[in-house]
């Protein structure tokens, strides 16, 4: 990795882990086993070096420990899927048999379905179910519908390897934010129990403040994955490798681009926040507890995706 895409890839302030973190990634592996997504998605192995665990630890770390095993069971499903999904644009049959995957998913967030003969179905309906138990309905419809965004992401992703379609910079902006971080956003106010009418979390500025970190994860990420998707036959879902092409850079010139990118979102973040609307002091504390903890979520994950694993370091 280049020093540029290293420079940025960590947000500012100091992280925590949960004091649950060994328990929590035990615990997950034992989920794995429970609903055999080893070896049938991934070797244990796989799942153990991830540390899944590890990431809902960094991500959660005030959270209790049956809610820090329900995060750590969601990350460990998303990664299955998000890597399946990879695997399923490697030919026609493949990408056939992850599409029908993904509606059944689809069927099961927007219509109560039923899972099949699919043990991620049935495992997705198992983390539905600890969630719905402990969710308001607000939240809960919330966390479904990012849930939703994300799986129609996907077909997206498949069709772009399959078709060796390279999308726009226009285009990368309008799907890349449904590519994972807002459906772990609600949990934050789950898991703290907050206590915040429905309409703050629809407020433009609270929108606003969730998108710019959302793409601020996206950034990081596609700056600490470039050195692993550069020894691919095809690019992933990468601002690098589409400014590259579409504005006629050097690597190294679309890599400053992206952490400039990156930067800039850091400071419309500071604007924002000075831009929330004053409801009262127990709402705007609270809304300050959700909005930190979503930064916390994003500074987890680049944490433990460079310091914890190297996760996306060259292969």
């Amino acid at each position: 990795m280049s020093n540029l895409a290293r420079a940025c890839v960590t947000l500012p302030g100091q992280s925590e882990i949960n004091s649950f973190s060994e328990e929590v990634q035990m615990n997950t592996l034992k989920w794995v086993q429970n609903f055999d997504l080893a070896p049938q998605f991934k070797s244990i192995a796989w799942y153990t070096k991830a540390r899944f665990g590890l990431q809902a630890a960094r991500e959660y770390p005030k959270a209790t420990f049956d809610q820090i095993c329900l995060a750590g069971d969601l990350l460990t499903w998303l990664f299955t899927v998000d890597d399946t999904c990879d695997r399923g644009s490697d030919g026609a049959e493949a990408a056939l048999t992850m599409k029908n995957m993904l509606y059944e998913f689809i069927d099961i967030l927007e219509n109560a379905g039923h899972p099949k003969d699919n043990n991620l179905s049935t495992g997705l309906a198992n983390i539905l179910e600890r969630f719905q138990a402990i969710s308001p309905v607000y939240l809960y419809n919330q966390y479904c519908d990012h849930m939703t965004d994300y799986l129609r992401e996907c077909f997206f992703e498949i069709d772009m390897q399959l078709d060796r379609y390279i999308p726009s910079i226009e285009k990368y902006f309008e799907m890349r934010p449904f590519t994972g971080f807002y459906i772990m956003f609600p949990l934050v106010a789950i898991f703290e129990k907050l206590n915040l009418p429905d309409e703050v979390y629809e407020h433009k500025i609270v929108k606003e403040i969730e998108l710019i970190l959302n793409l601020l994860g996206c950034l990081a990420n596609d700056l600490h994955s470039v050195a692993r998707e550069e020894s691919l036959e095809i690019a992933g879902f990468n601002l690098i490798f589409i400014a590259q092409r579409e504005l006629n850079l050097t690597h190294e010139e679309a890599i400053q681009y992206v952490v400039d990118y990156h930067d800039e979102y850091l400071l419309k973040l500071e604007q924002c926040r000075k831009e929330i609307p004053f409801w009262s002091e127990s709402i705007n504390n609270q809304l300050d507890q959700y909005i930190q903890g979503l930064y916390t979520i994003v500074k987890g994950y680049d944490d433990w995706a460079v310091i914890d694993t190297g996760r996306y370091e060259s292969i």
